[in-house]
């Protein structure tokens, strides 16, 4: 699973490395459709990764910073693993065999559900009282107050297993994307240079602001 560079051209995109190319073919179906879920996948897991290693590159102070970073590799990385257009990634599929790694999955996946996307668990608090003055004051109540607590998930430990969790499913994706590229490539050579010519090329289209609240079109 490469990476390759991509420039703006006056009639559209040019993907580099590629000098004899005429044409970069859409590829739709069923398998089209994996190939693009995968390689989104391999973003939102690579952006968590990379958090994880910036968290190293932050002063300590402002907490902030390493806490939003902190957070948001959790949101990434979950975000694979949970319902949404693309095919969800099973993690026992994954990190089948791997009880520890299952059960560190499991942490991060209630982590994210019930206390950093949606506030459930107890390791946020928030506990009302009222500051009671002596009898000898005018009045008795001094003043209303919340205690509040909010657990501390950034630990060495914690962050070792999402960084392992990460790797791994990384590696995953990246097989399974590169085992359907060598499909596709021998689907695709079984044909004549001219069907494949005349087939539908790849375009984008970019994403207006209308479009901020609908459900994208899922390749066909």
């Amino acid at each position: 699973m490469e990476r390759f560079s991509v420039t703006k051209t006056d009639s559209g995109f040019s993907i580099e490395g590629f000098p004899e190319a005429v044409k970069v073919i859409r590829i739709r179906g069923p398998e089209g459709k994996r190939l693009s879920d995968l390689a989104l996948h391999r973003a939102d897991l690579e952006f968590a990764a990379e958090c994880l290693e910036a968290i190293n590159h932050v002063p300590d102070e402002p907490s902030v910073l390493r806490q939003a970073l902190w957070r948001a590799a959790i949101i990434h990385f979950m975000k694979c693993f949970g319902s949404s257009l693309r095919f969800q990634l099973s993690a026992k599929k994954i990190y089948e065999g791997n009880s520890m790694a299952l059960n560190a999955f499991s942490y991060f996946e209630n982590l994210r559900n019930k206390h950093v996307v949606h506030d459930e668990n107890a390791y946020a608090q928030s506990i009302p009282g009222a500051i009671l003055n002596r009898s000898d004051k005018p009045y008795k109540i001094e003043k209303i107050v919340c205690f509040s607590a909010i657990a501390e998930t950034l630990s060495q430990d914690n962050y070792g297993n999402l960084h392992l969790l990460s790797q791994t499913a990384i590696a995953w994706v990246a097989k399974q994307f590169d085992r359907l590229c060598e499909a596709q490539t021998k689907d695709l050579e079984a044909k004549s240079y001219e069907d494949l010519h005349s087939q539908e090329a790849v375009t984008y289209t970019a994403p207006t602001l209308d479009q901020i609240s609908k459900k994208r079109n899922a390749p066909l």
